[in-house]
């Protein structure tokens, strides 16, 4: 039953996802917390140097997270997304990803992908976490039963561990920004100045008007006197900041200078946003000074 569901809702998904269907993917697999998905690499998804595309290869991952994570009956939203693209993907190319699901709780569940090519080769390693919303997909009670299905039969993770996953801060708020950034990756690539990222971002932001104030700053001072100040990129809807880097990769440096922002502004949550040459990576700072340890 519970499997007849997930196919329910992945072939509702499908018919709605004009983009998927343009990639020309097949569903070979679909079942709770699992699926396989297929597609060929066509001449239009190449990109200058005649391979694929990175953000091609990011959608048809993107798609397996969409559909393994929703299968469940409850609409679930991207939050947090890796890749790696360890092999070039040309033209011809048929490419099969398997989406596994790593853990699942009341709010957020985590999945690993693995994309192959015709040869077996891994050219993608795709990691994502969703956000796990109220809304049903067909909110009749057959969610509910699907969902009492997979408890009972699936190895749950410890108390702990769902407590900590189950309260993230602003986690809707997070899905806008971080689908903001994926957004501007898959239309401009890697490879350019940390400010190129910047203005694209803002626009992205704007059409999706989300509430951004920019290059926001806050005095630092030195008892009574103000010896400096500090500026960040974006501040999202005065809840939010967001630092964006075009790095190989996060430092040390990084983290500490965003949690520097959070305590000088007394805000909560900060988005660590780095454009490498292959992927977006973004990281979750959160100022622990102001949120009590069981609401984090």
């Amino acid at each position: 039953m519970g499997n007849d569901l997930a196919k329910r809702i992945v072939d509702k998904m499908y018919d709605n996802d004009w983009f998927s269907q343009w990639l020309g993917i097949e569903r070979v697999l679909i079942e709770q917390g699992h699926c396989i998905l297929k597609m060929k690499i066509r001449k239009e998804m190449l990109n200058g140097f005649g391979s694929t595309h990175g953000g091609i290869t990011f959608s048809f991952a993107d798609s397996a997270l969409a559909f393994a994570s929703n299968v469940h009956g409850r609409l679930s939203v991207a939050l947090d997304c890796n890749i790696s693209f360890p092999v070039a993907v040309k033209e011809g190319d048929v490419l099969t990803c398997e989406a596994k699901e790593l853990s699942l709780t009341a709010k957020t569940g985590t999945y690993l992908i693995d994309v192959k090519n015709q040869r077996n080769e891994s050219v993608a390693f795709f990691k994502g976490t969703v956000y796990r919303t109220s809304k049903e997909w067909f909110p009749n009670g057959a969610n509910n039963e699907s969902e009492q299905i997979h408890k009972s039969s699936k190895h749950t993770n410890s108390d702990s561990e769902n407590k900590s996953s189950e309260k993230l801060i602003f986690p809707e708020l997070s899905y806008e920004i971080v689908g903001c950034a994926y957004d501007v990756f898959n239309k401009i690539g890697g490879g350019h100045k940390e400010s190129v990222y910047q203005k694209a971002l803002q626009e992205s932001f704007l059409n999706k008007k989300l509430k951004i104030k920019t290059q926001v700053f806050y005095n630092v001072k030195y008892g009574e006197k103000t010896v400096g100040k500090n500026f960040f990129d974006f501040l999202i809807d005065e809840k939010v900041i967001v630092e964006i880097k075009s790095l190989s990769k996060f430092s040390k440096a990084n983290f500490e200078q965003v949690l520097n922002y959070l305590h000088i502004s007394k805000i909560k949550l900060a988005l660590l946003i780095n454009f490498t040459a292959k992927q977006v990576d973004v990281k979750r700072v959160v100022n622990f000074d102001l949120i009590e340890p069981s609401k984090i």
